[in-house]
């Protein structure tokens, strides 16, 4: 089967399911589980234990792919060419803009309006974990860039950033960010509200990964690998956040 033609045949129905499809089954898993129980923490820790494993291992797989050949990054130029030649005009135009959703400095404003709203409500912990979650989140994209050292893609519709390619910065960051976020309100919001909140967060970090694919900024293997490595991190530290916090619920009920 020809991919890279499936794609450019394809590319506004493959985009659609990703924006769309996908952050609706988010949802709907999320309010089928709500209405069955609200998950222990212990299952709640086990499940992002095994997201932060499966995204560490999908990273690794395919920054050996990168490191051990060009047949890898060759099928990863032909497709990067093959979505952007198969997306009309207009949908790219809107990509232009959604994917400055992803841009460092708005990410970090996001995170500190955040944190700012947590003081104000005395949650001093919460604030102060977001903002160590987010900000070496930011230094390990970064490590993990100078570590693989990837070009960027040729043929790009936009003037290319000067940073290696892969993990996608804008991708990796998103997850983190919107994803913590997310996170913090599902903690305070209404349950009422948690499937918007979940559905609303994945449709963002999905437009934002596919914009750097579309826009030629990023192969798909970057994007995937900020995926990867962005939801382990957020899982692992997830993860923590709720061990810390069944610690602390455990000792207060003793």
């Amino acid at each position: 089967m020809d991919y890279t033609a499936l794609a450019q045949r394809h590319a506004v129905a493959i985009i659609a399911i990703a924006l769309f499809v996908v952050p609706s089954i988010a949802a709907l898993a999320w309010r089928l589980a709500a209405r069955r129980r609200r998950a222990s923490g212990a299952t709640i820790i086990a499940a992002a234990l095994a997201a932060a494993v499966l995204g560490a291992a999908v990273f690794i797989g395919i920054a050996t792919r990168i490191a051990h050949g060009t047949a890898f990054s060759s099928a990863d130029q032909r497709l990067v060419d093959a979505v952007r030649d198969g997306t009309p005009a207009v949908l790219a135009r809107g990509f232009a803009v959604l994917t400055h959703l992803g841009d460092p400095w708005l990410l970090t404003t996001l995170c500190a309006l955040m944190c700012v709203a947590l003081l104000v409500t005395r949650r001093f912990g919460l604030a102060v974990y977001l903002a160590a979650v987010t900000g070496v989140g930011g230094l390990l994209n970064q490590a993990l860039k100078a570590m693989m050292r990837r070009d960027r893609p040729t043929g790009s519709t936009v003037p290319l950033p000067e940073s290696f390619a892969f993990p996608s910065g804008h991708t990796f960051g998103s997850m983190v960010c919107y994803g913590m976020c997310a996170y913090v309100l599902l903690r305070l919001a209404p349950t009422r509200r948690d499937p918007l909140i979940v559905a609303l967060a994945c449709f963002i970090v999905l437009a934002i990964g596919t914009s750097r694919v579309v826009l030629g900024v990023h192969f798909p293997g970057d994007v995937l690998g900020g995926f990867a490595s962005g939801g382990a991190w957020l899982a692992a530290c997830i993860g923590a956040a709720e061990w810390v916090r069944q610690r602390r619920a455990r000792a207060l009920s003793d």
